[in-house]
């Protein structure tokens, strides 16, 4: 796979390191893609999405508790960031907090109704509470 080299071109852009971050993490270079996620925020740290892709890294290499607060803080800048609830949600499943996953997988649903991910993580947070009526459903 050949990694875009876009940032080095327009070092100021901070979507290209972002976008760049997602292909990092597929080839296992998370800490190349955290390095990516870092720069993005330096170049502007009201950048919402950086953050969220921050913990999308964090929670690959089991940060979950870092994922978190890069959530919280992408949240705090765009509170409509339905792939930061998302990503949050996933932290929180994986430190069993089985509650606040589902209201964060809820808020990302409402916001985004068409990810089937989110569709999955929010009833596999109600299957886990033993809430499921036996099935896996819509809401």
């Amino acid at each position: 796979m050949i990694i875009d080299d876009t940032p080095w071109q327009y070092p100021y852009d901070t979507k290209a390191f972002s976008a760049r971050v997602i292909k990092k993490c597929l080839l296992g270079e998370f800490d190349e893609a955290m390095q990516d996620c870092n720069k993005a925020i330096a170049l502007n740290p009201d950048d919402a999405f950086a953050y969220g892709r921050c913990g999308y890294v964090r929670n690959q290499i089991g940060d979950y508790s870092g994922a978190i607060h890069d959530c919280n803080t992408a949240i705090k800048i765009s509170p409509d960031d339905a792939y930061a609830y998302f990503t949050r949600g996933i932290s929180k499943r994986a430190l069993e907090d089985y509650g606040g996953a589902m209201k964060d997988f809820l808020k990302a649903v409402e916001l985004d109704a068409k990810e089937v991910k989110k569709y999955f993580n929010h009833n596999y947070a109600k299957f886990v509470l033993g809430d499921n009526g036996g099935t896996f459903n819509t809401i």
